[in-house]
């Protein structure tokens, strides 16, 4: 059958994050073909697109079919299914890659999806604002999910705490999303939601599902610990570029270097930045009106770049404790305090 490779690509690129580095599961390093749908499964996501014209059941794996397809320049191929085969012919090149027609992959895991109801607009504004704050400390789980509720989402690492207010509340039960799927998640328009057993299932427009575990168990009362009184500490505009800088030294320790940390220290009409990795180091001063304790923490410096730059440039400090305030969020971190 001809098939427009473009679209086959484009396909593949949508659930390419659906599979595993390791074949802990089986087939998790392949593509699936199901009922017109391309799925790839690694245990904590599942993520499916559909293709037009490609009914056949089966396993490829992916490395080898997305790597020959990036060699091949012309916009259409031809597919052979045979026994125990894929011969893809482009031009005078032609491929057979290994085809196992029984699907292993135990996507019967994912279950049966829900009712489709609609996403609040800002949901993934959201989840891409709190997902950096999750743990990444596997004994307290929990806290590595965002904990999304009604209205409210809400991460924490027990050093700082995230909360943010959507306008219109997300239409199913309460569940906490793993961040690591959040990483991934964040990267689809998806438009729907649904309702399933350990696992809730987002959609796109174009048709693409992402499927996610949830973790069972009751997220932490956060409310007490976002509401104390305190000093106003102003971080001037330059503040940004500083921290800008800083990235170059900021090791990373996170998700794809979105908390890449960064060291502020305050004190005596003054803001230090600091960070260091195997490369070199960096630190900046610039002044501010703050003349209290000393106060130290760590946070992902583009993290904090993107609280200065939706917010106002002060923040609040108290009880160990600083508090940063925009429209429709709260970002509080812990600080360590030495008296001068």
């Amino acid at each position: 059958m001809k098939i427009n490779k473009t679209e086959l690509q484009k396909a593949l690129e949508k659930v390419k994050p659906g599979l595993s580095s390791k074949e802990l599961v089986e087939q998790s390093t392949s593509f699936a073909f199901m009922g017109g749908r391309i799925i790839t499964y690694n245990d904590e996501i599942s993520i499916s697109h559909p293709v037009k014209d490609l009914n056949v059941t089966g396993a490829v794996k992916a490395q080898s079919l997305y790597a020959f397809l990036s060699k091949i320049k012309r916009d259409e191929i031809i597919l052979e299914w045979e026994e125990n085969q894929v011969v893809i012919k482009a031009g005078r090149s032609k491929a057979g890659l290994v085809l196992e027609q029984e699907i292993k992959l135990p996507v019967e895991e994912v279950g049966e999806i829900g009712k489709w109801v609609e996403l609040p607009e800002g949901f993934l504004n959201a989840l891409r604002f709190c997902y950096p704050c999750c743990s990444k400390d596997m004994s307290r789980p929990i806290l590595t999910c965002v904990y999304v509720s009604g209205k409210e989402m809400q991460a924490s690492d027990s050093f700082q705490i995230v909360k943010y207010q959507l306008e219109k509340k997300i239409p199913v039960k309460p569940f906490l999303l793993p961040a690591s799927a959040a990483h991934e998640l964040v990267k689809y328009d998806v438009k729907e939601i649904a309702e399933g057993s350990g696992w809730y299932h987002f959609k796109t427009e174009d048709g693409t599902i992402f499927s996610s575990r949830v973790f069972d168990g009751e997220f932490p009362s956060i409310a007490k610990l976002l509401e104390f009184d305190g000093v106003e500490i102003a971080f001037p505009k330059t503040s940004i570029q500083a921290l800008d800088r800083a990235q170059v030294f900021a090791k990373n320790s996170d998700f794809a270097g979105i908390m890449a940390t960064v060291e502020v220290e305050v004190y005596k009409d003054q803001i230090k930045f600091a960070s260091k990795d195997e490369s070199g180091w960096f630190e900046e001063t610039i002044k501010t009106n703050y003349k209290g304790d000393k106060i130290k923490f760590i946070t992902g410096a583009g993290f904090l770049i993107n609280l200065l730059t939706h917010s106002s440039s002060s923040c609040v400090y108290g009880e160990n404790r600083i508090k940063f305030n925009g429209e429709n969020w709260t970002h509080v971190i812990a600080v360590s305090v030495n008296e001068d």
